[in-house]
């Protein structure tokens, strides 16, 4: 069961939004209305094997997420959310009647952020939303189409990896034509190709790389996609294909029969377009010694440059 899914968007709460995820419908419905009654926007989940599914659909600001359930526990749920782009920044407070210093130390070694135990004090719980919430607004950007992470947190992730010395690539990805596509189909049918990408990025990365992915949405128009150095040719690949698979249905039926895209801009001159096309520049420092992000941003921006050269959906990797 999901509810508050259907909620008016001039409704949803100004003090954010929460996903709780309990097996219990008393506890649920008592959370559902204290927090809607704090003014935050409530979703409220019974089946937790649905879990990533509606983060990714209802990306809430903080998920409150119960330990002890019998189809998938708690501490499951939490790797999962935290193996996809869209959710593994999501703050996650667990809710259980385990209070052991074991139990709290398993939960937090799964990406949670707090730890509550039952019975609990719904103002203890009101102030720990808060500031997780606060904290993670602070730290934490995403993009306002897609919801992946963005430039400072994208930033972020490669700086980490660069001082922890991995080896790994980095996966640079644009879009040709956007603009002109956004002016004949507006801004929801840009955002409808910029969710398309996202998501054919995010099914590559895991079925080519596992766990050690991360996408991120750093630009409007541009991703960043890291991965293994093993995964990166099957990833462009995948990526490339399933674009070249899709992209014609983006467009009206007059469009595809022209193979073009043909509109009248604002000041009514007739405009002639290609069609989307995806690029990919890749870099990986498996040979190069590569120390900073700006390095990093540097080099993949030129090889993304050279992917953009190309006479359709493509892709270029250096190492």
């Amino acid at each position: 069961m999901v509810s508050s899914a259907d909620k008016e968007e001039g409704n949803k709460g100004m003090n954010g939004r929460i996903l709780i995820i309990d097996d219990e419908p008393q506890i649920l419905r008592s959370l559902e209305l204290y927090l809607e009654n704090e003014d935050f926007d409530v979703h409220v989940l019974e089946d937790p094997r649905r879990a990533v599914e509606v983060a990714e659909e209802v990306r809430p600001d903080l998920i409150i997420l119960d330990v002890m359930m019998p189809t998938m526990d708690g501490i499951q749920v939490c790797r999962e959310l935290r193996a996809r782009s869209r959710t593994r920044l999501i703050p996650v407070i667990f809710l259980t009647a385990r209070g052991s210093l074991d139990d709290k130390i398993l939960g937090l070694e799964a990406g949670g952020v707090d730890y509550i135990t039952k019975p609990f004090d719904h103002r203890e719980l009101l102030a720990r939303i808060r500031a997780h919430i606060r904290r993670s607004r602070e730290e934490i950007s995403s993009h306002p189409a897609t919801g992946l992470p963005g430039a400072s947190s994208v930033e972020s992730e490669v700086r980490a990896r660069l001082q922890r010395g991995e080896i790994f690539a980095a996966l640079f990805v644009g879009l040709d034509h956007l603009r002109e596509y956004r002016e004949a189909y507006g801004i929801s049918g840009e955002e409808r190709v910029l969710r398309l990408v996202a998501g054919i990025l995010e099914d590559a990365l895991a079925l080519h790389c596992g766990d050690r992915q991360f996408l991120g949405h750093p630009s409007y128009e541009e991703f960043l996609a890291l991965c293994t150095p093993t995964g990166a040719s099957a990833v462009c690949q995948e990526a490339v294909s399933r674009f070249e698979a899709s992209v014609t249905e983006l467009y009206q039926e007059q469009h595809r029969h022209r193979g073009m895209l043909t509109y009248y801009d604002y000041r009514g001159s007739l405009v002639r377009a290609p069609f989307l096309k995806l690029a990919i520049g890749g870099v990986m420092n498996t040979y190069r010694l590569v120390t900073t992000y700006d390095e990093f941003s540097h080099w993949g921006a030129q090889t993304l440059l050279k992917a953009r050269a190309l006479e359709k959906s493509g892709y270029i990797l250096e190492e």
